[in-house]
């Protein structure tokens, strides 16, 4: 058996033994077939590389001088998975030695394999670090004046067989170069190499740690001694990591609440932070001293401090120290010293209510304070500790959401209480609306606070009794039709005014009170909650503007009034109305006469008429609809030769388009009535004239005689 024979089984077992007894902190690594960065170690196949290399510093650091270190790298790679050195990766190292560096004949022969380790030796024969793969410290490689390697090549054979594995094996001692920089810089290349794919373990001098990466989410361990996984950075770049002598951690602590005391009864919580390494996880302890005498320690970041519980005294003191330690065995410490404080502070006050001016003073001692709805609560407290030190006044209530408010030693607070909208309304169904409620029930609380955190509460429920009138609303139906207050009633509809709608806070409507009126007149004299009330007929209205006013009570004599507009408007159609006719000019038989008829349109439909006698009739003339409150006369007028008969037949015909309709009636006109008008008009006219002859001939005479 050669040597190279016994080199590969040495090796074989080596690896062998590696991976069914893994070393400490020893990681596997996976790598894609066509050595893509890009990939995380989620989406490349398993196991396809194997080892681990190291890095270890194990001179003290010093500025401006050389140090040593070793490295020591294994890996085993398997054969199904070739060499970055030799094209077609993915093809396996067995394809690749017969392809590129053999003749292609399916079979390695020794002399191929021979090449192939050749081609490995001497892409690792280096002095320069960065070029073996390893690391740059400062920006300057490690240098070495030899590394030892142990290849682990293919064995001869067939190209398919790919079931076993190659690799190498190398150590190298290292000296690095610092300069003046306190915090040192590590570069760990990553650009592709098979090297880079196994994890890096770092180990440093001792009080030396690792202080800050980038690409900390890669890096495993202790500070002093961490794990880089360079095959599961996301990107192709080199790793960058700072690192630096230990330094104490940095501590900083407090306490709730920030006082001068803290109190005897009450708990005090007293919290940590401790800032190192990104690697480091100190330990925070707490420790409670009394008199120099330890009493408790606790190892948490955060505790609760009772002073009760640890037997201490009203006025005594009590000590408090924190410390944080690293691992390399430094801390850092913060204590204070400070007055339990186990006296309750005090209070008085005075609590009233207004509503309009009405103020009255309520009971501070007792548990329940009863008010009216849209009363403003007044509450004055004064208070004061024996530590003389300022106290907090704070009064809490539900009113709504959050409403708190503080005042110092002494102060007025203020709100106005009310039923409130969600008691009864609209929110409700009209069943539900009209049944009775229960009143709003609020909560207040007093709490007083001295500086140490003790605190006196008081808690009073408040009852808010019934000081809203009702709530009135009507809406109107017309022929059983709900419509509008602005569109109304006609004259002679069947109208009815609805209260359905209408609610107390807190009343069932059965136990409300109505009254009603139409101008002056009263439709509803006071009355309980009945169908007649819900639901008042009215009588017969009138064309025209009308008022509507409704007095409501509840059982605590709140009242409300409320005046609603009603406009009956005019019934739809026409219905026209004569208000006069006349003949005039010659009424002798055959003579030429003008009839005059005026009318007016007591519909609210428009129209036009005409005058017909017998088949002649004049032209149309236009009839407007009434108004709310009047209508328009019209004239009509038609010309005639007077017939014999005393009595004229006319004939009034009328067309509505709004209205679609249409119609006539007749009238008589009685010639010799127009004549006997006449006579009365002329005979008081002779009469006059006689007198005043009368009168000029008696002044006459007179003036004679004188």
């Amino acid at each position: 058996m050669n040597k190279n024979n016994i080199i590969s089984i040495l090796f074989t077992l080596i690896i062998f033994l590696s991976v069914i007894i893994p070393p400490q902190n020893i990681v596997e690594s996976n790598a894609s077939n066509n050595y893509d960065f890009s990939k995380t170690s989620e989406t490349t196949p398993i196991n396809f590389i194997m080892g681990n290399s190291f890095l270890n510093i194990t001179d003290q650091i010093l500025i401006n001088s050389e140090f040593n270190a070793s490295w020591y790298s294994e890996i085993s790679i398997l054969e199904s998975y070739g060499t970055d050195l030799l094209p077609n990766q993915s093809n396996g190292i067995r394809n690749q030695i017969d392809e590129y560096m053999g003749n292609n004949d399916s079979f390695l022969d020794s002399t191929e394999i021979n090449n192939f380790t050749q081609l490995i030796l001497s892409s690792r024969n280096w002095t320069n670090s960065a070029i073996g793969g390893c690391c740059e410290f400062d920006y300057i490689p490690f240098t070495t004046l030899e590394n030892e390697i142990i290849i682990n090549a293919p064995l001869p054979g067939l190209v398919n067989q790919t079931d076993s594995i190659w690799g190498w094996i190398e150590s190298a001692n290292l000296t690095g170069l610092t300069d003046n920089r306190i915090t040192r810089i590590l570069d760990l290349p990553r650009v592709g190499s098979l090297i880079e794919e196994v994890p890096l373990h770092i180990s440093l001098p001792e009080n030396w740690e690792f202080r800050y990466s980038a690409m900390s989410q890669i890096i495993d361990g202790e500070p002093n001694n961490f794990v880089v996984n360079r095959s599961n950075s996301p990107v192709a770049s080199n790793i960058r990591i700072t690192i630096g002598e230990n330094f104490p951690p940095s501590l900083s602590a407090s306490r709730y609440p920030e006082s001068s005391l803290i109190s005897l009864n009450g708990s005090t919580t007293y919290t940590s932070f401790c800032e190192d390494s990104v690697l480091e996880n100190p330990i925070i302890e707490w420790k409670i001293v009394n008199n120099n005498q330890l009493i408790d320690t606790i190892q948490n970041p955060w505790f609760q401090l009772n002073p009760i519980d640890y037997d201490f005294k009203h006025g005594e003191a009590i000590t408090i120290i924190v410390s944080c330690t690293d691992s390399h065995g430094i801390n850092t410490s913060w204590s204070e010293n400070i007055i339990i404080d186990g006296i309750m502070p005090e209070w008085s006050g005075e609590i009233s209510s207004n509503i309009e001016n009405n103020f009255q003073i309520l009971d501070v001692n007792s548990d329940i304070l009863s008010v009216i709805s849209g009363s403003e609560i007044i509450i004055n407290i004064t208070s004061n500790d024996e530590s003389q030190l300022p106290t907090s006044i704070e009064i809490m209530t539900n009113i709504s959401d959050g409403w708190r408010q503080y005042q110092t030693n002494e102060g007025t607070f203020s709100f106005i209480v009310s039923q409130g909208s969600g008691i009864n309304g609209l929110h409700l169904s009209i069943t539900e609306r009209h049944q009775v409620k229960q009143p709003t029930e609020l909560g207040m609380l007093l709490i007083v606070t001295d500086d140490a955190g003790n605190s006196v509460s008081k808690e009073w429920k408040i009852e808010v009794k019934d000081g809203n009138a009702p709530t009135i609303l009507m809406d109107i139906m017309a022929n059983n039709s709900l419509i509008e207050l602005d569109d109304s009633a006609r004259e002679g509809d069947n109208v009815k005014l609805v209260f359905s709608n209408s609610y107390d806070d807190l009343d069932s409507i059965n136990n409300t009170t109505w009254e009603v009126y139409l101008n002056d007149y009263i439709l509803l004299e006071t009355s309980y909650w009945s169908e007649k009330v819900e639901k008042l007929l009215l009588p017969p209205i009138k064309v025209g503007n009308h008022e509507i006013t409704v007095i409501v009570n509840d059982s605590s004599g709140n009242s409300k009034t409320e005046i609603f507009p009603l406009s009956i408007f005019p019934k739809r159609g026409v219905d026209l109305e004569v208000i006069s006719q006349t003949l005039t000019g010659d009424l002798s038989e055959g003579g030429i006469a003008v009839y005059v008829l005026q009318m007016k349109n007591n519909g609210f439909d428009d129209t036009y008429a005409r005058v017909c006698i017998e088949d002649t009739c004049n032209r149309f003339v236009y009839l407007p609809g009434a108004e709310l409150e009047s209508s328009t006369i019209s004239i009509l007028e038609y010309d005639l030769t007077m017939p014999e008969e005393s009595n004229i037949t006319i004939r009034i015909e009328w067309d509505s388009i709004s209205a679609n309709d249409n119609g006539n009636f007749f009238l008589e006109y009685n010639i010799e009535s127009e004549d006997d008008n006449k006579s009365l008009f002329i005979f008081p006219i002779l009469i006059l004239i006689i007198i005043a002859i009368f009168i000029s001939r008696s002044i006459g005479l007179a003036g004679k005689s004188n």
